[in-house]
């Protein structure tokens, strides 16, 4: 019989690999609303207010360290059960193929991407009540474990630095804060 703890590990380490330098945008998404989903081809972003026409300002579990959110799309294609209509509904305006874990994206790197530059924060992005719903349990456990591993499977948090537009196909160009800054 198979460990519950080491199948919460195994689904993540059985997830195809992403790019620690050189990532893309798969997908972008805008939340027009309670359960509502956009996935425009671009999408702008700006300094204090995130996405264009994201609920973002307007949700009251925001915070001002929270601007643009990321998932990996691995991760998303794995909580949504292979089901690309699905993986919108994690909320994440961007899905990403890029390792976002602790250790390749600490707080204070930043990710150039199409014009626009966004800075990753300390931030913790975990599994809400929506993400449960419609996920299921499972999933927001594997992911709540990926994420006190340092994997951040729920993904990264952000704000904006410089606004601009962002593209799918985008390339996402890494620049990772100096040790000790």
């Amino acid at each position: 019989m198979i460990d519950p703890t080491q199948e919460l590990d195994a689904w993540y380490e059985a997830l195809p690999r992403s790019p620690q330098d050189d990532g893309h945008v798969v997908r972008c998404v805008v939340r027009t609303g309670s359960g509502e989903r956009a996935t425009p081809d671009s999408i702008e972003v700006r300094v204090g207010k995130g996405v264009t026409g994201d609920s973002w300002s307007v949700h009251i579990h925001s915070a001002p360290e929270s601007e643009v959110s990321l998932i990996n799309i691995h991760v998303a294609r794995a909580v949504a059960d292979g089901d690309e209509g699905r993986t919108p509904l994690t909320g994440d305006n961007l899905q990403v193929d890029l390792d976002l874990s602790e250790a390749n994206l600490p707080p204070g790197t930043l990710l150039e991407i199409g014009t626009a530059v966004l800075i990753v924060t300390a931030y913790p992005h975990r599994p809400c009540k929506s993400f449960i719903a419609r996920f299921g349990e499972l999933h927001a456990k594997r992911v709540a474990r990926a994420f006190r591993a340092g994997k951040r499977a729920r993904g990264v948090l952000c704000n904006v630095v410089r606004e601009g537009a962002l593209n799918v196909g985008d390339r996402i160009r890494v620049a990772r804060p100096a040790p000790g800054a």
